[in-house]
C-alpha cells in the first residue's frame, strides 16, 4: 500500500499548494515549509520501500512498519482531501449561486452575508488543516527513525507503471487445453455411469470429487458433465456452484431455475424443495454441486430428502476440498484428485510460457523449467501460474532468478500454494499489487463486473494516470488486462474486444485475503476475519440484527475506507448512526438494505467517490448528498420508489457515471444535470413528449454511454447528439404507451454519434429501421446492434452493410414470417455491390476476385422470440453461379422461442466454415426436425463442432 500512496501523495502536495496559490486563498497560511519537510522525509521512505516490501513476509517487524507508514499515508490523503475541498468549493459554489441570483442589490447584500460567515469560519480551519499536517511530520520523523534500525537497502525509487506497458501486447493465455487429466475423467466416468452402483439405493450414488485448491476438482467435473456419453445417459442434467455461505434458498432456486420457473424469487424454503421433490421424482439425473464448504449436517438433510426419489442411476456429484464435507453428504465414492506428475505440470508451464513463439528454448532453460515443475507440487493452477510468469522471461538467468527464490522456502501452512502466486504477485507495479489485492472485499466465487471493479479501484486511489487528462477507466482497464493475463482471473467473459465479467479461483482469492489479512474484516460466511484492531475495507455476507452485524469492537468505523454488502445472500439492517461514524469512507455500497430513508448526514462524507444506493426504498434524496464533493460513480439503481433526483445536483462536479436503471417513478431529470459536464455514464434518461427535456443532454460531451426512454415526439436536434464524438453506447427505449407515427421523423432526422459501436432499438414504432443505420459512419464503426420488439417491422434488408458488425442479436420481431435473401441484400445487389467497390479501388477491374461479402465480421447471431417466424429462405442454384461470401466469420448461431420456425437454410450454413456453436433452444419444430440425430436434416448440420437442442 504505502508503494502506492506515498509517491502518489508526493505529487499531490506539490499539485495542492499550487493550487491554493493559484486561487489566492491562503487557507493554511505558512505551510509551504512544512510540506516541503513532510516531501523530502517521504522521498527518502520512498527510495527504501521496495527492499522493505520485499521483507514483509519474513520478518514480522518490517511488516509492522509498513502497516504504521500506510497508517500515515492514508492520513495525509485524508487531509489532501479536505485541503482540496477548501480550495476549491467556495469557487464552484461561487459559480452556482450567480447562476441562480438575479443581479439585483438584494441579491448582492444576501450573497455577501454568506461570504463573510465562510471567511470567519476559515479561521478554525486553517488552524484544523495546519496542525494536521504538523502532527503527520512529526509522525513521519518517528518512521524515518525506525527504519534506520532495519538497515534497509536503498534503491532507485519505486518502478513506474510504464514498467509493465510491454506486456500489454501478449495474448491471454488459453484456458481450454487440459493436460494429465484423462485417466480421472475415465475413472469417474465409469463411475457415474455404473448402474450396478446404483442397485437398490435409493437417491442414486453421491459421489464426492475431493481435492486441495487448483488441483483442478471444477475442471474435472466439467469434462465430465459435457462428455457425450454422460450426456446421452442422463434424463436431466444440472449444474450448480455452492461455494460459501450455504444459502439453502438460494441453491434450490439455482437448481430448479428454467423459464418455465421464472416467479421462484418470492419462494420460501419448504415450497422450494417440494418443487425440487417433484422435478427430479423419478427421472435419472445428474447433479453437479461445486465447491461445497458446509459441514453443516441439518442444512444438507433437506437436499437429500428432496432428492431421494430420482430413478436408479441418478448421481449426485460433489466437488470439495475436505473430506470431511464428503462425509457429511453422505458420499457413496469418493474420487480423490491425484496431483499431477511433474512433467504434466512441466508441459503446462512450457505451453504457456512458449505459447506460440516459434523460437526454441535452450536445453538449459528447460532443465530450470523442470525443477520448477517440482515445485508446483502436483497443482495444475501452479503450473498455469508459473507459466504465466516464465512467460514474460526471456532469459536463462531470469528463469534461475525464479527457481533461486527465496519465496519457496516459507513454511507457513497458509502458503502452501501461495509462493507460486507471489512470484507473479510481486512481479507487479505497486498500482496492479494493490488492485488486486483488493479483490479480496469480494466473497468467493463472486461474479464481477469488470467495470464496476475499475471503478472500486479508481474510488480508493489505486489508479493513477501517466499523463494529465488521461482517462482514469482506461488506465483500470489496462490494469486488469494484466492481471488477467497473469492469470489472476478466471472464467472471463467478454462483449466485444473487452471482458466484461470474471471471477477469481478459490485459491488465487485466498492469497488476496492473505495479502490483507489485516486491513479486510468479513462479517459473515467461513472467510478470513481481520486481526487488525483497524480494518480498512468491511465486506457483509450474510443478515443480521443491528446489534449482531455491528456490534463487534473489532471493527472501527472511522477508519473505514469500504464498506460493501452483498444483497444476493441476504438483506442487511444498517445501524441508524452508520452515516455518522464514517469518516474516511471512499466506498459505500449498501445495496438491498431497506432504506426507507437516507439521512442528511451523508453530505459529510466528503471523500466519498463510489455510492451504492441500489434496490431500497427511499422516496427522495436528501440535497445534502449534493455536498459530496468527490463524488464519481452513483448507483440508485432499482430504486423502484425514488421519485426525484436532488435540485442542485449540479454541484456534484465530478460525477462522471450515473446509474439509475429500473427507476420507473422519476419522471423528470433537474436541468441541473445539463451542467454535469464530466458525465460519462447515464442509464436512464426520459425524454417527454412536447418537453425541450433533450436540451439537457447539450454540453455532455465527455457521453460515452446513453439510455434514453422516448414517450413520444421528441426534437433530438437539440441533444446534438452528433457533436458526442467519445459515445460509444447507446439504447433507445420507445415507450409501448406513446402515440408515435409510423415512421417517427424525430429518429430518422436525428444525427447520430459518430463513433457509436453499440446500439439497442427497443420497441421501434416505424416500419423501417431509420436509414443512417447504415450509412456512413456508422456502417463501418457499428460492432453491436440489438433490435428487440420493433412493432412494425417485418422485415429486416440493408443490414448485411454493416461491415463492422460483430454481434446481432434480434428479439420480439412479432411480424417477421420469412427472412428472405434480402437479409443478406440479395445476391444481384451484393454483387453489384462488390464490383462498385472494385471500381473505386482499381482502373484494371478483371485482375481482381470480384467476390461480395455479407456481414463480413459478424461473429454473433441470436434470433429470440420470433413467434410467427416460418421460413429462412436459403441460396438457390442460381445463387451459388455468384460469387457471394455470406457471414464468413460467424461463430455462434442461436435461436430461441421460435417455436414455428421449419428449417434451417442449409446451403448457407454449409458455406460457413467458420460455424463453431448452433443452440436452438424451445422451437418445436427445429427440435423435432434435428433432435433425433439422423437422417438427412441432422446430416446438414452435423459437421457443426457444437450443436445444443433443448426445451429450456
Amino acid at each position: 500500500m504505502a508503494e502506492l500512496f506515498v509517491p502518489k501523495i508526493i505529487d499531490e502536495l506539490g499539485d495542492v499548494v499550487v493550487k491554493q496559490l493559484g486561487e489566492k486563498i491562503n487557507l493554511v497560511m505558512g505551510v509551504e515549509e512544512e510540506v516541503a519537510n513532510i516531501k523530502r522525509k517521504l522521498e527518502t521512505i520512498q527510495n527504501v520501500l521496495q527492499d522493505a516490501e520485499r521483507r514483509r513476509l519474513k520478518e514480522e517487524p518490517v511488516g509492522k512498519w509498513l502497516e504504521e507508514l500506510e497508517d500515515i499515508t492514508y492520513e495525509m490523503d485524508d487531509v489532501l482531501d479536505e485541503w482540496n475541498i477548501k480550495i476549491q468549493k467556495p469557487k464552484n459554489e461561487g459559480t452556482q449561486q450567480n447562476a441562480r441570483l438575479k443581479a439585483t442589490l438584494w441579491s448582492k447584500v444576501r450573497s455577501f452575508i454568506p461570504s463573510l460567515c465562510s471567511c470567519l469560519k476559515q479561521v478554525p480551519v486553517r488552524s484544523d488543516i495546519a496542525s494536521k499536517i504538523k502532527s503527520i511530520s512529526e509522525k513521519l520523523e518517528l518512521t524515518l527513525k525506525e527504519a534506520d534500525e532495519f538497515k534497509f537497502i536503498t534503491s532507485g525509487g519505486v518502478p513506474d507503471s510504464q514498467d509493465f506497458k510491454r506486456i500489454m501486447t501478449t495474448s491471454i493465455i488459453d484456458e481450454s487445453e487440459i493436460y494429465g487429466r484423462a485417466s480421472d475423467k475415465d475413472a469417474l466416468r465409469n463411475q457415474v455411469l455404473s448402474e450396478s452402483s446404483s442397485q437398490g439405493r435409493r437417491g442414486g450414488q453421491v459421489i464426492s470429487v475431493v481435492g486441495a485448491g487448483g488441483s483442478g476438482k471444477t475442471t474435472l467435473a466439467q469434462l465430465l458433465f459435457n462428455d457425450d456419453r454422460v450426456k446421452n445417459h442422463f434424463e436431466l442434467k444440472k449444474w450448480v456452484c455452492v461455494s460459501d455461505p450455504f444459502d439453502e434458498k438460494r441453491i434450490a432456486r439455482a437448481i430448479l431455475e428454467s423459464p418455465e420457473k421464472s416467479s421462484l424469487g418470492s419462494l420460501e424454503l419448504e415450497p422450494l424443495l417440494q418443487l425440487l421433490k417433484e422435478t427430479f421424482s423419478g427421472k435419472r439425473f445428474l447433479l453437479v454441486l461445486d465447491d461445497v464448504w458446509t459441514k453443516e449436517d441439518s442444512k444438507w438433510k433437506p437436499f437429500q430428502y428432496s432428492l431421494k426419489d430420482g430413478a436408479p442411476g441418478s448421481v449426485i456429484l460433489v466437488t470439495t476440498r475436505s473430506l470431511e464435507v464428503a462425509r457429511v453428504v453422505g458420499t457413496t465414492h469418493t474420487h480423490q484428485m491425484a496431483l499431477m506428475s511433474d512433467s504434466d505440470c512441466w508441459l503446462i508451464i512450457q505451453r504457456i510460457a512458449f505459447g506460440g513463439r516459434s523460437e526454441e528454448w535452450s536445453k538449459k532453460k528447460e532443465s530450470i523449467g523442470q525443477k520448477i515443475a517440482e515445485k508446483c507440487k502436483g497443482l495444475p493452477l501452479a503450473a498455469k501460474t508459473m507459466g504465466s510468469l516464465l512467460r514474460l522471461k526471456d532469459t536463462v538467468q531470469q528463469w534461475q532468478n525464479v527457481l533461486d527464490s527465496e519465496i519457496w522456502q516459507l513454511e507457513e501452512a497458509a502458503m502452501e500454494l501461495f509462493p507460486h502466486l507471489y512470484l507473479s504477485y510481486n512481479e507487479l507495479s505497486p498500482e496492479l499489487k494493490r488492485c488486486f489485492s483488493y479483490c479480496a472485499v469480494f466473497p468467493k466465487d463472486h461474479e464481477i463486473y469488470v467495470m464496476e471493479l475499475i471503478w472500486l479501484w479508481i474510488a480508493q486511489g489505486y489508479v493513477r494516470p501517466r499523463r494529465r487528462g488521461e482517462r482514469l477507466e482506461l488506465v483500470g482497464r489496462e490494469y486488469f488486462n494484466n492481471l488477467a493475463m497473469r492469470s489472476f482471473f478466471q472464467e472471463l467473459k467478454k462483449v466485444g474486444d473487452e471482458y466484461q465479467k470474471c471471477k477469481m479461483h478459490d485459491i488465487v482469492h485466498d492469497f488476496a485475503q492473505f495479502l490483507t489479512k489485516n486491513e479486510c474484516h468479513v462479517l459473515g460466511g467461513i472467510g478470513r476475519n481481520s486481526s487488525s484492531e483497524r480494518p480498512r475495507h468491511l465486506t457483509i455476507l450474510e443478515e443480521g440484527t443491528e446489534e449482531e452485524m455491528f456490534s463487534s469492537r473489532v471493527v472501527d468505523f472511522g477508519w473505514l475506507r469500504s464498506i460493501l454488502t452483498f444483497s444476493e445472500i441476504g438483506r442487511v439492517v444498517v445501524p441508524q448512526n452508520l452515516f455518522r461514524s464514517l469518516k474516511c469512507v471512499r466506498t459505500l455500497a449498501l445495496c438491498d438494505c431497506e432504506l426507507d430513508e437516507i439521512p442528511a448526514e451523508i453530505g459529510r462524507l466528503i471523500h466519498l467517490r463510489h455510492l451504492d444506493l441500489s434496490d431500497n426504498r427511499f422516496v427522495t434524496l436528501p440535497e445534502a448528498i449534493c455536498d459530496l464533493y468527490y463524488l464519481e460513480t452513483f448507483y440508485i439503481n432499482d430504486c423502484e420508489e425514488l421519485s426525484c433526483l436532488p435540485e442542485r445536483i449540479e454541484a456534484l462536479v465530478h460525477l462522471r457515471h450515473l446509474h439509475n436503471d429500473n427507476t420507473d417513478e422519476l419522471r423528470q431529470i433537474p436541468q441541473g444535470l445539463g451542467k454535469l459536464t464530466s458525465l460519462c455514464c447515464l442509464t436512464r434518461f426520459i425524454a417527454r413528449s412536447n418537453f425541450d427535456d433533450l436540451a439537457i443532454l447539450k454540453d455532455l460531451n465527455q457521453l460515452e454511454s446513453l439510455r434514453v426512454e422516448i414517450e413520444g415526439e421528441v426534437d433530438f436536434g437539440s441533444a446534438e447528439l452528433g457533436k458526442k464524438v467519445n459515445m460509444r453506447g447507446m439504447a433507445l427505449i420507445f415507450s409501448s404507451g406513446a402515440h408515435l407515427i409510423e415512421t417517427p421523423s424525430c429518429i430518422e432526422s436525428m444525427e447520430p454519434p459518430p463513433n457509436l459501436e453499440g446500439l439497442e432499438l427497443d420497441g421501434y414504432p416505424g416500419v423501417q429501421l431509420p436509414s443512417w443505420l447504415v450509412t456512413k459512419p456508422l456502417v463501418n464503426n457499428l460492432t453491436r446492434l440489438y433490435i428487440e420488439k420493433p412493432r412494425n417491422i417485418s422485415s429486416l434488408p440493408a443490414l448485411w452493410k454493416l461491415s463492422s458488425l460483430d454481434e446481432l442479436w434480434i428479439m420480439g420481431l412479432e411480424k417477421l414470417e420469412c427472412l428472405g435473401k434480402e437479409f443478406f441484400g440479395g445476391t444481384k445487389a451484393l454483387h453489384e455491390n462488390s464490383l462498385d467497390a472494385l471500381d473505386t479501388l482499381s482502373n484494371s477491374v478483371s485482375s481482381f476476385s470480384a467476390e461480395a461479402v455479407a456481414f463480413p465480421n459478424l461473429r454473433k447471431l441470436h434470433f429470440e422470440n420470433c413467434y410467427n417466424w416460418t421460413r429462412w429462405e436459403d441460396s438457390s442454384e442460381d445463387d451459388e453461379k455468384v460469387a457471394v461470401s455470406v457471414m464468413p466469420s460467424l461463430e455462434e448461431l442461436k435461436f430461441k422461442y421460435c417455436a414455428k420456425l421449419e428449417a434451417l437454410p442449409h446451403r448457407i450454413l454449409r458455406k460457413i466454415s467458420s460455424l463453431k456453436i448452433l443452440d436452438i433452444q424451445s422451437c418445436d419444430k427445429l427440435r423435432n426436425r434435428y433432435s433425433d440425430k439422423t437422417g438427412d436434416d441432422w446430416k446438414q448440420i452435423s459437421h457443426i463442432p457444437q450443436v445444443h437442442i433443448s426445451d429450456y
